[in-house]
């Protein structure tokens, strides 16, 4: 569908006037920027010193769990995280990157309570199976390093309640997917914009557990959402 822009013209028109200039509507380009902390943050770091950053700055800054394990390690590391925070009840994104990993089952050799969030089933379901739970489990798209962020996309098995509703958020991210900062998790969603291919209805980026801190500058943790968060790093991936 096309749409149509109404008084535009005029618009401009009285904009460049007020300029001391004529309208120019052609050949416009972006003026090329005199510095870039944007892209020159890290910018020569390796995958391994991003992550060494994002662990360092998950555990001292955001006051969370952050561990470093390989595929073969990584049943149990998530059995000692969710020990940790005595899970009851787990609940397991439908990723199928999760279930290529075998979290749900290895998970379920541990702990009687294992969810793994199902889009065969109600919505109201899944919640409130989301809801139940001590521990949720996603699978990250990416990490920024600056700032211990997690990148979730949208999708109809991620199951957005799953990083919402437990007390305790577990994200898992490959180490080759920790990118420096917010520009470059940004200029992949643009490049695939310009590429033509679909983009999900919604990117979350998570820093920490819920906090607050607009209450006469006294932080508070998990009003909005989960009380804890743990992240691991899987090397080989």
């Amino acid at each position: 569908m096309q749409g149509k822009i109404h008084n535009r013209d005029t618009f401009l028109g009285s904009l460049a006037k007020k300029l001391g200039r004529e309208l120019n509507t052609q050949g416009v380009e972006r003026p090329p920027l005199p510095h870039r902390p944007h892209h020159d943050v890290m910018a020569g770091f390796s995958q391994q010193q991003l992550a060494d950053v994002f662990l360092e700055y998950t555990k001292n800054n955001l006051g969370s769990l952050g561990v470093s394990c390989n595929k073969d390690e990584l049943h149990e590391t998530l059995t000692s995280i969710c020990t940790g925070f005595s899970a009851g009840k787990i609940v397991v994104s439908g990723d199928r990157r999760l279930s290529e990993l075998q979290v749900t089952n290895n998970l379920k050799l541990q702990f009687d309570d294992v969810y793994t969030w199902d889009t065969d089933q109600a919505h109201d379901i899944n919640i409130k199976q989301a809801e139940q739970a001590k521990v949720g489990i996603v699978f990250a798209e990416q990490a920024l390093a600056e700032s211990g962020t997690m990148v979730l996309h949208s999708a109809a098995s991620h199951g957005r309640s799953v990083s919402l509703l437990p007390e305790t958020s577990v994200f898992l991210i490959p180490q080759s997917q920790i990118v420096p900062r917010i520009t470059q998790a940004a200029k992949q969603l643009h490049d695939k914009a310009q590429a033509g291919e679909r983009l999900p209805s919604c990117v979350n980026f998570i820093s920490g557990p819920s906090s607050t801190a607009d209450i006469e500058l006294i932080k508070v943790i998990g009003v909005h959402g989960p009380i804890h968060a743990a992240y691991v790093v899987i090397a080989d991936m």
